[in-house]
């Protein structure tokens, strides 16, 4: 009821406008889906406009994205999913223009965000976009505190508003950049937004109820602060593959010569790295430059076909690569005398037990990295307990501060620390 009651004020609201309004809206209303999966397909900027209009001026819109990180290198945003009560859009980014309107609308503080497990999405908006979000609820946050044990969106939708969400395997590996897109798959991207308003308001209800709301709000509020970082200097880029710390510096030379030009591919290519050359066969490579490549497991006929001569000359010159030597500053690792050791065991014992009362996972309890903290400067404690930390949130410090402050854990005597 409150869908139809929302579209037909939308509509009232836009009686005296324009016939193009008219027109735009009557594509919406004529859809033949239903009032969860009526969507309009957003190409052009002109209707990307008019949907911004309408965006604009809700209390609340579900956001999702679709990028094409399997398919494409260096991946980006081909799809936006825009969900309000009884209707919702589906956006090409070939109709935002600058993204002027997009930044605008993601920065409205009076138009709340509600997204499903966001980091991905900050990730991306602010790489392709500069956007930044204001007024965020993320409902895989709110499931955590509210106990779920399974984060995934169909999960989610299920446990707390009983709808199944039917996910095509075939299309969650969908090239989102092909165009013109399946109407399926249009379909599909609907689901991501569909039912988020209704969930997000059964979350907060639950949490309100349980004492949590302010909880998964403040962590929303950090997951709206995630940004794209940019990759690593090309010098040390192959320090994102794990395994390089365990070869000798002769080696680790020509891995970085090895992963430099599985980069160069991939851009060539517009192909994702780990599709050019797997992890593992580089370090492979970097080993036993003299292997016969047809007989390298991860290499196949067509990296041979396109790229074999230029990997055979670039192993060839093995011998004149200068060895590499990485400096690891590395922080120094702290003392862990018996009365640290033995403080860290007793607090993560309260955490364990405080989760376990609460119906929570431990690390939502306090972090690991405080613990520790606290485990090996007791004295400092207090500004664990009040002050404002990178790791530690406020919610906790007023839930759990005084608990801990009253623990028998806080002999700062120098000889037991």
């Amino acid at each position: 009821m409150r869908s139809l009651r929302c579209f037909r004020l939308l509509l009232a609201g836009l009686r005296e406008r324009s016939n193009a309004w008219r027109a735009f809206l009557a594509k919406l209303k004529g859809q033949s889906f239903t009032p969860e999966h009526s969507y309009l397909y957003v190409k052009t900027y002109e209707d990307w406009q008019k949907a911004f209009d309408i965006l604009n001026g809700e209390p609340a819109v579900a956001v999702d994205l679709e990028a094409n990180s399997l398919h494409y290198y260096p991946e980006s945003i081909c799809l936006l999913q825009f969900g309000c009560p009884g209707y919702n859009f589906i956006v090409d980014p070939a109709a935002l223009g600058d993204g002027e309107l997009l930044r605008a609308f993601f920065k409205n503080e009076k138009v709340e965000k509600i997204f499903h497990s966001c980091d991905y999405d900050m990730r991306s908006l602010s790489r392709d976009y500069q956007a930044e979000v204001k007024n965020l609820f993320d409902t895989a946050v709110a499931a955590q505190f509210l106990g779920s044990s399974h984060m995934g969106l169909g999960a989610v939708v299920n446990e707390y508003i009983g709808v199944d969400i039917v996910k095509d395997k075939k299309l969650q590996q969908m090239n989102w950049g092909e165009r013109p897109l399946p109407d399926a798959a249009l379909r599909y991207a609907v689901n991501d937004v569909a039912y988020l308003i209704r969930l997000a308001k059964k979350q907060k209800q639950l949490l309100k109820k349980a004492g949590r709301l302010s909880w998964a709000e403040e962590e929303s509020a950090r997951m709206a602060k995630v940004r794209f970082k940019e990759p690593l200097p090309e010098a040390m880029a192959f320090s994102i593959i794990k395994g390089w710390h365990a070869l000798t510096p002769k080696e680790l030379g020509l891995f970085r010569e090895i992963f430099a030009l599985r980069e160069r591919i991939a851009l060539r290519r517009h192909r994702p790295p780990f599709k050019v050359l797997g992890s593992q066969t580089m370090l492979y490579l970097a080993k036993h430059p003299d292997a016969d490549l047809s007989r390298v497991t991860g290499i196949g006929p067509a990296f041979l076909r396109h790229n074999g001569q230029e990997m055979r000359a670039l192993l060839r010159r093995a011998g004149s690569i200068p060895p590499l030597v990485v400096v690891d500053f590395k922080k120094e690792q702290p003392i862990w005398r018996r009365a640290a050791k033995d403080r860290m065991s007793r607090l993560k014992e309260w955490r364990a037990k405080k989760a376990e009362e609460l119906h929570l996972e431990p690390a939502l309890i306090w972090p690991s990295s405080s613990l520790e903290r606290l485990s090996l400067r007791p004295d400092k404690r207090q500004a664990e307990f009040t002050e404002p930390q990178e790791d530690v949130r406020a919610w906790q410090q007023k839930e759990f501060a005084a608990e801990l402050a009253a623990l028998p854990l806080w002999n700062t005597g120098k000889r037991n620390q």
